[in-house]
């Protein structure tokens, strides 16, 4: 916003010399000037009979060269403000070219930053190499590889004096190291894969090719559903777990065949549930039939004359083949 100031000027509007005489006419001009000034400076030309008037005028915008020289002329209060906006846009600017930096730019930016105040580290000099030389490094992208490699473009570095220092490799330190490594070892399989260089390149099986759009390769609706059902057969089925903690999670425990329910109820058809082991045995249940009818019975009258029957052929036979009976009987 200008400010316009009224400022009066007397301006000489004509020099007139005679003679020895000379006559100076003067008069006050009133001169509207459109901004805050700081001083003015006038100069009249006698040649062309014209006066200037120069009025200066604060800048809208300063720079620290500018504010040296307004330093005593502006409000310290002004000072102060613009010396703020100077800050701001120093800051702003330098905003927007990190903002244009790469990753890989800012931390090469912030270790150089750590060189120059004297902290930085071993480590971080290789790294800031490293990242200087990047490179990229190609598998399955030529004639011989590509018949039994995937395409793949992966990043390394040239700075060959990586592996000369005593640091650790880990972080991005370490995966440009294994990418390095690997794309030497590519470069073997480069060598040794000559035999495919004229193989007729085939074309990648695909499940899209043999799948239509009314059969599925998975179970698409199983796996989008929404439900609180587990998956138990993931421990359930697998050697990796105890089976005392399969139990505790509820799965199904199988012994010869049986779980443990059914095993129960085998055992108390067998045994009963009474709490008495009882044991049977056919040899057992032979010898108590045995005991049950042997000399537990009194032989009768009618007994006897039965087994007498029975003894008196047998007791005959043997005397007749009985040689020293025979002999008694005639001596």
């Amino acid at each position: 916003m200008c400010v316009v100031m009224t400022k009066q000027i007397i301006a000489l509007v004509a020099l007139l010399s005679i003679g020895a005489f000379s006559a100076v006419y003067a008069e006050t001009t009133t001169v509207e000037v459109p901004f805050d000034s700081h001083g003015q400076t006038c100069s009249f030309d006698e040649i062309a009979v014209e006066f200037h008037c120069v009025w200066q005028g604060f800048k809208e915008v300063y720079t620290l060269e500018d504010m040296k020289v307004y330093q005593g002329l502006l409000s310290e209060q002004r000072y102060d403000q613009e010396i703020q906006k100077i800050n701001e846009a120093v800051l702003e600017a330098i905003a927007v070219e990190q903002a244009k930096l790469t990753p890989n730019e800012k931390t090469i930016q912030n270790i150089e930053n750590k060189l120059d105040r004297g902290t930085a580290t071993a480590r971080d000099s290789v790294l800031m190499n490293l990242l200087k030389e990047l490179n990229t490094c190609k598998q399955g992208m030529d004639d011989r590889t590509q018949n039994i490699q995937t395409a793949r473009e992966f990043e390394i570095s040239d700075f060959q004096l990586w592996s000369v220092n005593n640091v650790k490799y880990d972080g991005v330190l370490g995966e440009i190291a294994m990418a390095i490594e690997e794309c030497e070892a590519q470069e073997e399989v480069y060598k040794l894969s000559i035999g495919y260089e004229n193989f007729e390149h085939t074309k990648q099986f695909s499940l899209a090719d043999k799948f239509t759009p009314d059969i599925q390769a998975i179970p698409y609706s199983q796996w989008t559903e929404t439900n609180s059902g587990i998956n138990s057969s993931l421990i359930c089925d697998s050697n990796a777990h105890s089976q005392q903690y399969k139990k505790q999670f509820g799965c199904l425990i199988l012994y010869d065949g049986l779980d443990a329910e059914s095993i129960k109820a085998q055992n108390e058809l067998r045994f009963g549930t009474d709490g008495v082991m009882n044991y049977q045995s056919q040899v057992l249940d032979d010898y108590n039939k045995f005991l049950d009818t042997y000399g537990n019975i009194h032989a009768t009258i009618e007994d006897k004359k039965v087994e007498e029957a029975i003894a008196e052929p047998i007791a005959n036979e043997w005397k007749d083949d009985h040689n020293f009976y025979q002999n008694s009987l005639e001596d």
